[in-house]
């Protein structure tokens, strides 16, 4: 049956509808962000690109912290009692309650630790206009319609709002004293689509706040704090590069490095929704011959990109970025194999780790691989020091070890991959036979 047949005879709301509806959503961000990057070298040059960078390098850990693991805890839960609207009034407003707290205390950190390290209004403005843009994006209420699987449903005025938060780049930013007006423009679009989101939320899907106790907030916070330390420990992964790089060497490393983990951060985007919407049928279905599936059919698609972009690396961040796209060409190919492990380590994590019941050692693993980037690092700082290749070759490390890590675990447990008896409808005779 064709792919245009597939959709037409779809079941609303399902796996595919979900899935298309996540990479439609991410694909948007990963293509206007790649858009509004290359505009940015050109009229704002390297430093200040590095200097923005550092800033959203640690807006992301604000992020961390204000999602606090909800979007996993709180999208099974959602999946689990998708038909009682007052249990998932309670979730709703539970969450979005804790969400504020953690941005309370998010704002003290941010206004006494940081804003007097700074230099500069603008650099200042800066990085309040990505607190303020971060907050707007971690108060959606993402888990709610990932657990519904009705992301359809808010996907394409989603992806109308950020199109115009991408023309306000080009139409404000003209030069390079105005580099702090790029955060305010992607604060002004993801304001946006949080208005519409709740308006959507209340009025069509019925779910709208109601009274909790401190012990609904509190327990809700507990159930995702399990997560929290894995989504931590996965920040510092990725994000400490560039505030070491800020801190130890310079803005224009950090500049590089930014240009090179965004290719890098949108070919994540573009395998997460795989494992966004697997998360909530996995955990419902334990289907576990989907994610053979994805390894034998997507992944080789995955990796042919991967190669692909190893090759042609100089050419095509020339175009992208302009001359100086050429200094970029080194950190990008040794951060390439992030890309070619990132794929399995988001389907062998939560998806499949979590429909095993072992979600805790998706979180170790996580853990297990802060604590290799962690001595690394300190091992690099004594010996070579810390500069913009030895820190690309070892987020690809590290990545490698989660990888190593969780497939261990699997191995391990693979006898937890075949159906059990009662199981849920959707699996198959075949489930888990040669799984790893």
């Amino acid at each position: 049956m064709r792919i245009k047949e597939k959709w037409a005879n779809r079941t609303r709301h399902s796996l595919l509808e979900n899935t298309i509806m996540l990479y439609i959503l991410q694909f948007s961000n990963m293509a206007l962000g790649m858009l509004t990057q290359g505009y940015k070298m050109r009229v704002l040059g390297v430093e200040l690109v590095g200097l923005l960078g550092a800033g959203r390098y640690a807006a992301n850990f604000f992020q961390i912290f204000l999602d606090f693991g909800f979007l996993l805890s709180a999208t099974a839960k959602v999946s689990a009692r998708r038909e009682n609207k007052g249990e998932l009034s309670r979730i709703f407003t539970c969450v979005f309650t804790a969400k504020v707290l953690f941005t309370l205390i998010s704002a003290v950190v941010l206004s006494v630790a940081i804003v007097p390290r700074l230099s500069g209004q603008g650099e200042v403005l800066a990085y309040v206009f990505y607190f303020l843009s971060t907050v707007a994006i971690t108060m959606l209420p993402d888990y709610m319609y990932r657990g519904l699987e009705q992301m359809s449903a808010i996907t394409v005025r989603a992806v109308a709002i950020k199109l115009v938060a991408t023309a306000l780049v080009f139409l404000l930013v003209q030069k390079p004293e105005d580099f702090y007006l790029v955060p305010l423009c992607t604060a002004i679009g993801n304001i946006g689509a949080l208005a519409f989101v709740y308006w959507h939320l209340f009025v069509k899907v019925g779910v709208r706040f109601r009274r909790v106790g401190v012990r609904d907030v509190w327990g809700e916070i507990r159930d995702s704090s399990q997560f929290l330390f894995s989504r931590m420990a996965a920040s510092i992964n990725s994000n400490l590069n560039g505030l070491l790089l800020k801190q130890f060497v310079s803005d224009a490393a950090t500049g590089l490095y930014t240009n090179a983990d965004t290719v890098i951060t949108a070919a994540r985007n573009g395998m997460s929704p795989i494992a966004d919407s697997l998360y909530p049928h996995m955990m419902k279905h334990r289907n576990f011959s989907i994610i053979r599936k994805a390894m034998l059919f997507i992944y080789p698609v995955i990796l042919t990109g991967c190669g692909v972009v190893f090759l042609f690396a100089q050419p095509l961040l020339t175009l992208w970025l302009g001359p100086e796209g050429v200094d970029v060409v080194l950190p990008l190919r040794l951060l390439i194999p992030v890309a070619v492990f990132a794929f399995p380590n988001y389907v062998l994590g939560y998806p499949t780790l979590g429909a095993m019941g072992l979600a805790k050692y998706a979180n170790i693993s996580t853990a297990f691989g802060t604590l290799v980037y962690l001595l690394g690092a300190g091992a690099c700082w004594l010996t070579v020091g810390i500069n913009l290749m030895v820190l690309c070759v070892l987020s690809s490390l590290t990545e490698f070890a989660i990888l190593m890590f969780r497939l261990t675990v699997i191995i391990k447990n693979r006898k937890l991959l075949k159906p059990q008896t009662g199981q849920a409808q959707a699996a198959q005779p075949d489930d888990g036979e040669g799984e790893t």
